[in-house]
C-alpha cells in the first residue's frame, strides 16, 4: 500500500509540474486568440478567470493586459470604454504585430468572430 501511495504522489507531482510547463509555454496572445475563437456574445466564466490572470500577470505587456481587459468586458461587442485602448494598440507601430492583429480582430467583433477572423485567430493561437 505504501508503494502505491508513493507512486500516486510521484505521479501527481510529475503531472502537476509538466502541466505547468505546458501552460507556461503558451503566451498571452495565444491564449486570448483561443478564447476569442470561441467567443459568443460574451466570454465564459472560465475565460474571464483566464483573462483576469493575464491582466494581473507581471509577465503580460501593457498591450496584452489591455486586450485581455477588452475581452473580459466584452458584451456582444467591445465596450465603448475599451475601443480607444484597442485603437491605440492598432495604431502604435511599436506594439507587437500579433497584439495589433488580435486587437484589430477583437475591436471589430459583433457577437462572435467571422470565419475570416477565426482563420487569423488560428494562426495567432499556434
Amino acid at each position: 500500500m505504501k508503494i502505491f501511495t508513493l507512486f500516486l504522489t510521484v505521479f501527481g507531482i510529475t503531472l502537476f509540474f509538466s502541466t505547468g510547463v505546458i501552460l507556461a509555454e503558451e503566451g498571452a496572445i495565444q491564449t486570448m486568440a483561443r478564447i476569442t475563437m470561441s467567443l459568443n456574445h460574451f466570454p465564459s466564466d472560465d475565460d474571464k478567470a483566464t483573462l483576469s490572470g493575464i491582466i494581473d500577470s507581471d509577465e503580460s505587456s501593457e498591450e496584452e493586459a489591455d486586450i485581455a481587459m477588452s475581452l473580459a468586458n466584452f458584451e456582444h461587442e467591445v465596450l465603448e470604454k475599451d475601443k480607444e485602448r484597442l485603437s491605440d494598440i492598432i495604431d502604435d507601430d511599436s506594439s507587437a504585430a500579433d497584439a495589433r492583429k488580435l486587437a484589430s480582430i477583437v475591436l471589430h467583433i459583433n457577437h462572435s468572430p467571422s470565419d475570416e477572423d477565426k482563420t487569423a485567430l488560428v494562426a495567432l493561437a499556434e
